[in-house]
Formats: C-alpha cells, sequence, structure tokens
C-alpha cells in the first residue's frame, strides 16, 4: 500500500513530462543522424587493398588511385595498389 501511495504521489509530476512534445531536430541534426549504423570495411590482397567506410569520415589517403566520396548517405570508397597504409585502417 505504501508503494501505490507513493507512486500515486508522483503521477502528476509524470504525466507533465509524458504529455510534452518532442524537440524538433535541425536539418543539420537529422543528416547526422545514423541510427548507430557504421561500416568501415577494408578489403586486402596480395597487390591490393579496398576501403569502404559509411557513417564516418574517410581517412587521408594521399596515394590512392580511387578515392570516391559520396555526400548523400556519408559513403567513401578509397583503393589502391600496394600494402595497406598505416593510418589507422
Amino acid at each position: 500500500m505504501k508503494k501505490f501511495l507513493c507512486a500515486l504521489a508522483v503521477l502528476p509530476f509524470m504525466s507533465a513530462s509524458a504529455l510534452a512534445q518532442p524537440a524538433q531536430l535541425s536539418d543539420y541534426q537529422m543528416d547526422s543522424v545514423s541510427a548507430g549504423f557504421r561500416l568501415n570495411e577494408v578489403e586486402v590482397s596480395n597487390t591490393s587493398w579496398t576501403q569502404v567506410v559509411v557513417g564516418e569520415p574517410l581517412r587521408a589517403c594521399t596515394s590512392c588511385y580511387l578515392t570516391v566520396v559520396g555526400s548523400s548517405f556519408g559513403v567513401s570508397v578509397s583503393s589502391n595498389f600496394g600494402p595497406v597504409p598505416t593510418l589507422g585502417l
């Protein structure tokens, strides 16, 4: 009975926050929403490597023969011949 009375006393405070309207996000905030999805994949072969990144910035690669950065979904692709550079890949 004591728990019921405590819950009844707190109910008016909780109902005000439950009925409040959610805050609207700005366009910039909506662009950065990824729902936690991130991908950073590096494919390595004997002679080359390819990196695909989704949802995070591409690491700098000055020697890559292919670098594609798409702004729509934060997708980036880079590829090069030779060993994988020590960029934290």
